[in-house]
């Protein structure tokens, strides 16, 4: 092998990087081309290098002597060099290199596009020939006998990493993380068992995705309707999420997604009646629809789930706005909000699902502005799943077009969560992965990313003529059988399903779709949206003058006697020097000797809701202390750093006062906010924009 063969790239640098600590710490832990590849810059000595600091930074956070927190330097450690690489080590750097590489060969297109070809991926590579392949080994992947070989290790490697599941994860510093993901992938190979039961469920759902939409286009011939043709995997994934979930105590789910399968999911995810559908075709429904004539695929609903176990799970799918991916903020707002207002402190009964589209998660701004509020502790949700519906294609732009990164979901990796990618022909592989994605957040309450490679069927909508721009793409499209027809085949072959009982199934979807399309035509009923049900049951909605709810005047006395609370803190909280005068200040205005300023005018306001049972909440770029150093609703010790808000020291029975700096981002947070808003209508939920032009970059939010 020559030294070109592996000299270090952009795909293959991370194990680069890795090799050379090894190499640092002893050559002879890497195999024989590295150590030579290495030495040729480390001028040919037999000796090594060792990191260490260059000098010892002191703060108060690290006093002198504690050696920490410094630059590293270069110096020389005498090692022997000689000897190659045992065979144990060898295959330790190619189960590494699977670990870490295996998904960039995984067969997780359903078209079988041509894929980039990887030789850190075969065995000879790192010096393990033919004869070694049989020869014992300790074992090194998660479970299996204590010994193996080689050849056993490929195959397992293969099968975990390489079949039609591919999985990111070893950039995650967590080594928990890593080795929980190690052990439930590798012991199993990434299969999941099924019942025959299970496997018969599987089939219906997605029966009922391919039937749906065979339907449509053949009963509303050229009417919009954004099928989910070539996707419909998404259907049993969403059914497997929501059974998971329910066992797990999850008793509210909130959905986002765009236009892609969205009349689908309302149907068969969703509980929405088929005729209410059918009669939107017909604009039967339209002027009365809330929005007055937004479009099918853009409506909300919201229903009621019970699991095969008896729970319930209440489901929200959230309206959609035309500007994709800026509904994801919204989602997990809405979910924020739900624990809030159900007091979920441990953030274990709510669930946000994401389903993005593979184009706009790579393109769309918003998408690492609401993966940015995911570990933070005023948007936190207990861990969004996300979903992305992926049919390599945008509209008419290749992947090639639209992003500089190998994936779609690339910009997920700055969460360090694992990304699963599957083949969305695949359903039992589909399984496996919605299974290790809803236990993992469990585990470790963290986001985590389903990248589910399919395709359009059709054009961007049904009236696109797509091979225009990807004649072969198409072609190849169109030699493809629906998801449900080769999983029948599967299962026949199995002997899981007979044909009389899958072709039952498929009958009796076909004959509810007509008595529903029936039903639609024959009715006058004209289909409404509320939007003051559920928790927004006794408002009244429309304009402020016809409101005949009026907020009874403060008592001045009332006000006096907040005020002095809002000026007072622990007698042993360290205060700082500066905000004395502050509250003494404050004290003045209480007695009726200063005029209300604007900090005192707003912490009253907000006192004086909370005194009367309205939670208020506020979020914005440096909101606890104000921008201009005038609010200081948080207040740090000076010695300790521990915080006090005399917001939430007023009465026993108060609500509570939320106050919390925002991360640096306006349309991610407002997006946030005006979700918990949604879901908080009992409660003051505001955004403070930094400067009043900042709201520019959130104009989307408002907008739509």
């Amino acid at each position: 092998m020559t030294t070109q063969n592996f000299l270090p790239d952009s795909h293959n640098l991370p194990y680069v990087e890795e090799l050379f600590t090894h190499f640092l710490a002893d050559p002879a832990s890497v195999p024989q081309e590295w150590q030579q590849y290495f030495a040729s810059f480390t001028n040919g000595t037999p000796g090594a290098y060792r990191l260490e600091p260059s000098f010892h930074r002191s703060s108060i956070f690290n006093p002198p002597g504690n050696g920490g927190g410094s630059a590293p330097s270069v110096t020389h450690a005498p090692l022997d060099g000689s000897g190659a690489a045992s065979l144990q080590e060898k295959v330790v750097w190619l189960i590494r290199v699977y670990r870490v590489r295996g998904h960039m060969i995984a067969k997780i297109d359903p078209l079988g596009m041509p894929r980039q070809s990887f030789p850190e991926l075969d065995p000879a590579y790192h010096g393990i020939s033919e004869a070694d392949m049989d020869r014992p080994v300790a074992q090194r992947m998660a479970g299996g006998p204590a010994m193996t070989t080689p050849r056993e290790t490929f195959a397992r490697l293969r099968n975990t990493y390489c079949r039609s599941i591919g999985v990111q994860y070893m950039h995650i510093d967590d080594p928990k993380m890593r080795e929980w993901l190690q052990t439930r992938m590798e012991t199993t190979e990434n299969r999941i068992k099924l019942t025959k039961e299970e496997q018969i469920r599987i089939f219906t759902r997605l029966t009922d995705a391919v039937i749906f939409e065979e339907f449509v286009q053949k009963k509303f011939i050229g009417s919009k309707s954004f099928s989910l043709e070539g996707g419909e995997s998404l259907i049993p994934l969403l059914d497997m999420a929501i059974e998971r979930a329910g066992e797990y105590g999850v008793d509210e789910i909130v959905l986002g997604m765009a236009h892609r399968g969205r009349l689908n999911v309302l149907a068969n995810i969703m509980g929405k009646n088929p005729r209410t559908i059918f009669s939107e075709f017909e604009d039967k429904s339209q002027a009365s629809i809330l929005g007055h004539g937004d479009v099918k695929y853009h409506l909300g609903y919201s229903s009621d789930w019970t699991t095969t176990a008896g729970k319930k799970v209440h489901l929200t799918l959230c309206f959609n706005a035309s500007h994709l991916e800026f509904v994801n903020p919204v989602v997990i707002g809405r979910a924020r909000a739900k624990a809030d207002r159900n007091g979920d402190t441990k953030l274990e009964k709510k669930l946000a699902i994401v389903i993005h589209g593979d184009s706009a998660m790579a393109g769309e701004g918003v998408v690492q502005e609401t993966f940015n509020l995911s570990q933070l502790e005023a948007y936190k949700t207990g861990g969004t799943l996300h979903i992305v519906l992926n049919n390599q294609i945008g509209f008419t732009t290749l992947a090639v077009q639209n992003r500089s990164m190998t994936y779609c979901s690339d910009v997920a990796k700055m969460l360090q969560i694992p990304i699963f990618h599957v083949d969305g022909e695949d359903p039992e592989a589909v399984m496996q992965v919605i299974s290790l994605a809803m236990d993992f957040r469990r585990e470790f309450k963290s986001d985590v990313v389903i990248d589910m490679l399919c395709y359009r069927r059709r054009g961007h909508n049904e009236g696109d003529e797509p091979s225009y721009t990807q004649p072969l793409m198409y072609e190849a499209i169109r030699q493809r059988k629906p998801v449900g027809e080769s999983y029948k085949s599967h299962l026949l072959t199995q002997g899981g399903i007979s044909a009389q009982q899958a072709d039952e199934i498929g009958h009796r979807r076909r004959a509810y779709l007509e008595d529903e399309l029936a039903a639609a035509k024959n009715s006058t009923e004209m289909y409404t949206v509320s939007s003051l049900a559920g928790i927004w049951q006794g408002y009244t909605g429309g304009l402020e003058k016809h409101s005949d709810h009026h907020i009874p005047n403060v008592p001045v006395e009332k006000l006096q006697q907040l005020l002095r609370k809002l000026s007072v803190y622990p007698k042993d909280f360290a205060l700082h020097p500066k905000l004395q005068r502050f509250f003494e200040l404050r004290e003045e205005m209480a007695a009726g000797k200063k005029p209300l300023d604007w900090s005192a005018g707003e912490a009253l306001a907000f006192a004086t809701l909370a005194t009367g049972g309205i939670p208020v909440r506020m979020t914005g770029q440096d909101s606890e202390r104000g921008t201009f150093s005038h609010r200081h609703a948080v207040l740090h010790d000076i010695k300790n750093e521990s915080t006090y808000m005399p917001l939430n020291h007023l009465a026993p029975d108060q609500a509570p006062v939320a106050i919390h700096n925002s991360a640096l981002s306006e349309v991610a947070v407002l997006g946030f906010e005006y979700g918990y808003s949604i879901d908080t209508p009992d409660g003051l939920v505001i955004w403070e924009a930094q400067f009043g032009d900042f709201v520019n970059v959130a104009q989307v939010i408002i907008d739509q």
